[in-house]
């Protein structure tokens, strides 16, 4: 393992059962950079990745504050690291921290962080210190991968313009596990994969940056969440196939989960306790994969002003199933379903709850084939709409409050049954 520490630079040689590999170690002191002064360490760094290159090993960078001046590529079978064993905060005055000041508006750049396969940047804190709310500065990726067996695990993201690539290249097998932070335009972007990724614990929220962080100029948290609100995607994908997605959240968002359709195609996959919090839209799906996206016990919330929770485009030809998921918020809409694909929406919890309801239904029905089952709608209002161009429905098996309200415009097959009202107390 190759251990750095800012500032000064020493070999220690340590034996090993398969031979000899260096450890390479940066003195202990920690660098001390301004917003004006930026003396970067990157070329300190890259010279001990490319020396673990060879038989493949670790880099290890000690606690303190380290500049990153240019783009770094962690090369084949080898593992960048910080002090951090788990998830944290953003501590900027404790654990490993990445200053980035790369391209700063370069948007089109090298990513900060290259991943090539087989490669894993972990328990690191990462922190673009020239950027500032409202004038927010573009910036390249933050990690970028490429190949199989891309990882990032354990690291914070405090202000990332955009986070964690692994779309722009071909790869299979991406690894993203305990990722936290307060990304500004895109969270993660997933496309280009053509086997199985995984993404657990990624957790999005704007006091990584604004509320609970001592870095320097921290921003005002309503002009952030204006900004969030405005332009963040949190997770979206693309071609993708058998993604895994588990225990993910995101707060703020313009979208919080988007799926579409690039060149290399779309998604399918498992979407387990996946969330998204007071955001304009929760979940965009503008198409999918015909063994669909099975969702599960996703929790949806709109926040004022949004425009539905869940909104399936005109685009979707593909497959949608969610299970068990709650929907609930001041968004008087909660799903809006084009396209001539398949939506199921079996055992949810509707609780949307606007001041001034407009009479809109709650299930927006425009077009495609539609399952209602077993789903309970917690508030006395027009539930189900189902317009003339709805192929095929079926609405069973559900709870409503005081009334019954599913309108049916539909000129295809529709089969409406076992549905109960609980009246309202007097």
């Amino acid at each position: 393992m190759r251990v750095l520490e800012p500032c000064r630079f020493r070999w220690i040689v340590l034996l090993s059962c398969a031979g000899m590999s260096a450890v390479a170690v940066l003195g202990a002191e920690s660098v001390q950079n301004t917003a004006s002064e930026f003396a970067g360490d990157s070329a300190s760094i890259q010279k001990a990745l490319d020396a673990a290159a060879a038989q493949g090993g670790a880099v290890r960078l000690e606690a303190g504050r380290y500049n990153v001046d240019r783009a770094i590529s962690i090369p084949e079978g080898v593992t960048l690291a910080g002090v951090w064993e788990g998830p944290h905060h953003s501590q900027l005055k404790r654990g490993t921290i990445l200053e980035i000041t790369a391209d700063h508006g370069n948007e089109n750049g090298p990513a900060a962080i290259t991943l090539n396969p087989s490669s894993t940047v972990r328990g690191i804190t990462v922190f673009y210190p020239r950027q500032r709310v409202p004038d927010i500065v573009p910036y390249p990726w933050t990690v970028q991968g490429k190949g199989m067996h891309n990882n990032v695990i354990d690291c914070t993201f405090v202000n990332p313009h955009k986070m964690i690539d692994f779309g722009t290249h071909a790869n299979e097998l991406h690894y993203i596990r305990n990722c936290l932070g307060c990304p500004l335009k895109i969270g993660v972007h997933i496309d280009r994969c053509t086997d199985i990724g995984r993404i657990e614990n990624v957790h999005f929220n704007p006091h990584y940056w604004s509320k609970r962080t001592d870095a320097a100029d921290v921003p005002d948290w309503g002009a952030l969440s204006k900004y969030l609100w405005e332009h963040l995607v949190a997770f979206e994908f693309a071609r993708t196939d058998w993604e895994y997605v588990h225990n993910t959240f995101c707060y703020g968002a313009r979208i919080g989960y988007h799926f579409h359709e690039s060149k290399a195609g779309t998604a399918n996959g498992n979407f387990l306790g996946i969330g998204a919090d007071w955001c304009h839209r929760a979940l965009v799906v503008e198409q999918s994969q015909s063994p669909g996206l099975l969702i599960t016990n996703g929790e949806f919330v709109g926040g004022t002003g949004g425009r539905a929770l869940m909104e399936v485009t005109a685009t979707h030809t593909g497959v949608i199933q969610l299970s068990n998921c709650a929907f609930w918020g001041p968004c008087e809409v909660a799903a809006i379903l084009d396209g001539t694909g398949t939506t199921s929406l079996s055992q949810c919890n509707f609780l949307n709850v606007v001041d001034k309801p407009t009479g809109v239904h709650l299930i927006q029905g425009i077009n495609g084939d539609l399952t209602v089952q077993a789903c309970r709608f917690g508030f006395d209002r027009p539930a189900i709409q189902l317009g003339k161009e709805v192929r095929t429905a079926v609405i069973a098996g559900n709870r409503f409050v005081g009334r019954k309200s599913i309108e049916n415009n539909s000129t295809g097959d529709v089969q409406e049954g076992l549905n109960v009202v609980r009246k309202r107390a007097r």
